[in-house]
């Protein structure tokens, strides 16, 4: 799989990160490695938008089968700092995301959605929520490539 296919490194010799009114941002990393938001006037380029969206996709499936076993819900809670993330993006700032992970992000994310119980719905289900129409709103933006 090409984990860095979301990149534009090569595109019209320009990197992901440059500075100007509106930057596009490479990932920053905090010292404990969770992923920095960029600051709220920045483009959020692919560097940024796809390892989050992998992200999502990897947590939503796995708090998908935690649904099924008692006990602690560690993806759920991981995926609601992911969430919390994707969130707080305006559709407008997200540029060039890669259309795979959005599509999957959604699929992933939906189908979560579709099992949490209600108990779950009123905190990771309004979460879900919001992604999902961040997600709906990039797919809408543009044709989707992603074979099925």
């Amino acid at each position: 799989m090409d984990l860095d296919r979301g990149r534009r490194d090569d595109v019209g010799g320009t990197s992901p990160q440059r500075a100007s009114d509106s930057t596009i941002m490479a990932p920053r990393i905090a010292p404990d490695g969770d992923p920095v938001d960029p600051p709220h006037d920045a483009v959020i380029g692919p560097g940024i938008s796809t390892p989050l969206l992998r992200l999502c996709t990897a947590l939503a499936t796995r708090a998908r089968v935690d649904l099924l076993t008692a006990g602690r819900h560690a993806a759920s809670d991981e995926l609601e700092q992911v969430l919390g993330t994707l969130g707080s993006w305006e559709g407008a700032r997200v540029i060039d995301p890669d259309q795979t992970m959005v599509v999957l992000a959604a699929a992933s994310l939906q189908d979560l959605a579709e099992r949490l119980p209600s108990s779950s719905r009123s905190t990771l289900g309004v979460q879900v929520e919001s992604a999902l129409r961040l997600l709906h709103t990039l797919m809408q933006r543009t044709r989707i490539d992603a074979m099925a």
